[in-house]
């Protein structure tokens, strides 16, 4: 029974990493059951046995990735002690070392599903729109609590700045994708900077 179960997690394990790479490189529609399959080692008649539609394996995937991408925005925050400019400076840097490592092709995962689903997948796009907003009250309060302690002025809207930096952090990760160039993220990580810099004391 433990051996089975070990089998089971592992054969999941392989389904979710190789749906997450194929969808990330052609997108939702632009892979099949039959290619994850493969790429996950396992018969397409077994894939069905975990996931019985494309949509179940979809959002399996997007879960998976929402909880991974959860756990790196606490990291992001959490590491850069009291130094707000910096913590948003490495968040950048981070997605820059990965756009180069992948010859700026991918971007962001949640930010695809987005561009490709949320006009015609209601589930998925709520399902994005939860970790956007997440993501937006972390990185609001992170500025908060810097905005208490005096290294921003008072006039700093830690929701607004949250929201513009996000909005330009994605836009640069589509931008390096559409151009194959990382310097779209270089760019936005100096503008961000620039901009919280502009409300310190």
């Amino acid at each position: 029974m433990v051996m089975t179960r070990k089998i089971n997690v592992d054969a999941r394990r392989r389904i979710l990493e190789a749906a997450h790479d194929l969808f990330l490189e052609r997108g939702l529609k632009g892979a099949s059951m039959e290619e994850v399959a493969g790429a996950a080692g396992i018969k397409k008649a077994n894939l069905f046995h975990y996931y019985p539609s494309k949509e179940c394996l979809e959002l399996a995937v997007l879960e998976q990735a929402a909880g991974e991408m959860k756990e790196q925005v606490e990291a992001q925050l959490s590491a850069s002690g009291r130094d707000p400019v910096g913590a948003v400076a490495s968040m950048f840097e981070q997605a820059g070392r990965g756009m180069r490592e992948r010859r700026c092709r991918g971007g962001c995962f949640l930010g695809n599903l987005a561009q490709e689903a949320s006009d015609h997948n209601e589930t998925i796009r709520v399902r994005v729109s939860e970790f956007l907003c997440y993501w937006t009250d972390q990185l609001a309060s992170f500025l908060d609590r810097g905005r208490a302690s005096g290294y921003f002025r008072p006039e700093l809207e830690p929701r607004t700045a949250a929201e513009a930096i996000l909005a330009l952090f994605e836009g640069a990760l589509l931008f390096s994708k559409a151009s194959r160039r990382p310097d779209p993220v270089e760019s936005s990580k100096r503008m961000a900077v620039a901009y919280l810099e502009g409300f310190r004391p």
